[in-house]
């Protein structure tokens, strides 16, 4: 029976890094086509990446516009959470549902509305429509993640904090935040992948003056036959992998102070 368990387990493995692995050989390959395996190896596309603006330009859009969004993100995330776990008003929970509906609401839904609302004010095809987009679309995620933080902390050092004279800001600031950092840095670390990956939003509205890297993917995937995505699909890989790796590192619990400063 364990036999069959580790088969199955291996099986589903090999199911679920089988596609990733393909498209990162099929990268390597010299060829004007993509070929899988590749008759001959060469770092021909990735040098192709680099050197052509059509995807740079796209590809540091899609940088400086997670940054921005992972920052935003998290501080209204953060905040919003803080105010549904620490506060005590009535319709909490209605607004926790309201605060976290558009991860129900279906995504082409979502990039609908803001098409119509950014229209409305001139923001189309532009950076700023795609920084509120995907954070409307990320901070949900930040709220989850927080929220799961801040429910197993001791919420008794709080009370320790403002019972020795500190307000709710220093209370937040030097007590709440240090003690859910690794929730703080996965929240960051998420939103900035959802940013930098999401296509839909980009799709609806982005334009030409405004290209991430996902939307010119799906363009070149749609009206052309460009091996260099292959090399694009390898290095998005790498980067997820990256940040989640920095993300681990900084949530290892480090040394904690003996008292609270307030």
């Amino acid at each position: 029976m364990r036999a069959v368990l580790w088969a199955f387990c291996g099986l589903l493995l090999v199911f679920l890094i089988a596609p990733i692995l393909v498209v990162m050989v099929t990268s390597l390959n010299d060829s004007q086509y993509m070929e899988f395996p590749p008759r001959t190896w060469s770092l021909r596309w990735y040098a192709n990446f680099f050197g052509s603006a059509q995807w740079t330009g796209p590809a540091l859009l899609s940088v400086r516009v997670a940054l921005v969004v992972s920052v935003c993100a998290t501080v209204l995330g953060t905040l919003a959470a803080v105010g549904i776990v620490r506060g005590r008003f009535r319709g909490r929970q209605a607004l926790e549902m309201f605060l976290i509906s558009p991860m129900i609401v279906p995504i082409v839904v979502m990039a609908l509305g803001l098409f119509f609302l950014f229209s409305a004010v001139h923001l189309l095809d532009s950076p700023v429509a795609l920084t509120l987009g995907h954070t409307v679309v990320a901070t949900p995620l930040v709220i989850v993640l927080v929220r799961a933080g801040l429910r197993a902390s001791d919420p008794a050092l709080e009370l320790a904090a403002r019972s020795l004279g500190a307000n709710a800001w220093r209370t937040l600031i030097y007590v709440t935040l240090p003690a859910i950092r690794p929730s703080l840095a996965a929240a960051a670390v998420f939103a900035f992948l959802v940013s930098f990956d999401e296509v839909v939003v980009a799709i609806f509205v982005g334009g030409p003056a405004s290209t991430t890297l996902p939307k010119r993917m799906w363009e070149t995937i749609r009206f052309e036959i460009d091996p260099t995505l292959t090399a694009v699909s390898s290095l998005l890989t790498l980067v997820a992998v990256f940040v989640l790796v920095v993300a681990a590192v900084v949530r290892r619990p480090g040394k904690r102070g003996a008292g609270l400063t307030v």
